[in-house]
């Protein structure tokens, strides 16, 4: 099957929040200006309003954009795992914590540092967590029906998780010269399946053995 190709407007706004994601990262976003992103993206000031009327439109469409980014490569290291639910929510979840290292000025933006942007943010961040949600009790619901786990209420396991993943984030996030955030993973993982009753079987990998973030 031939691939359609992305319309030249979806390809400026790729640009566009590519140029973004660097700009917000170095300068942080109350630093940035629409000045500089349109100079990092090769277009006019003009033709950047034409695609987002102010800087605030630009950075919650960032947002939504890794949010996207997130959840692709969770589903594709998922589709790329074994066959077992286990290997699969550990690529899903190798996935996210590597996405959260590569990009984390602008992730401590979004958590952490925009309290201004108020209801706006508070809403993406939501978003995000319950895209995340969404996509482990997809995983859960199915290793019920496979008889791996015996779990009830997968909804509210699959937020228990999310909320656990996103303090060890926040916290991480917190500190000044944080080590790699790989280096909590297997402690975070071998405790979520726990939680599950596959804890005592599952292997858990070593945090050296963990391929370089960004890679």
């Amino acid at each position: 099957m031939k691939k359609t190709r992305p319309n030249r407007s979806e390809a400026t706004r790729h640009r566009i929040a590519e140029a973004a994601l660097r700009v917000f990262a170095r300068r942080g976003y109350h630093e940035a200006t629409m000045d500089d992103i349109a100079a990092a993206s090769r277009l006019s000031k003009g033709a950047l309003y034409l695609y987002f009327p102010s800087k605030q439109d630009l950075f919650l469409s960032l947002v939504d954009s890794l949010a996207d980014m997130l959840v692709r490569r969770m589903e594709a290291a998922m589709a790329a795992a074994g066959p077992s639910r286990r290997q699969k929510l550990r690529a899903a979840l190798e996935a996210g914590f590597r996405l959260f290292q590569r990009h984390r000025a602008v992730v401590r933006l979004i958590f952490l540092k925009l309290a201004s942007l108020g209801p706006p943010l508070d809403t993406k961040q939501a978003e995000i967590l319950d895209r995340i949600t969404a996509l482990i009790r997809r995983e859960l619901d199915a290793a019920v029906a496979e008889g791996n786990i015996a779990v009830e209420d997968t909804e509210t396991v699959a937020r228990m998780w999310v909320g656990a993943i996103h303090a060890v984030l926040i916290h991480w996030l917190h500190q000044r010269k944080p080590p790699p955030l790989r280096q909590q993973f297997p402690t975070v993982y071998a405790t979520l399946l726990r939680s599950i009753g596959l804890g005592e079987v599952a292997e858990v990998p070593r945090a050296e053995s963990h391929p370089a973030v960004g890679q």
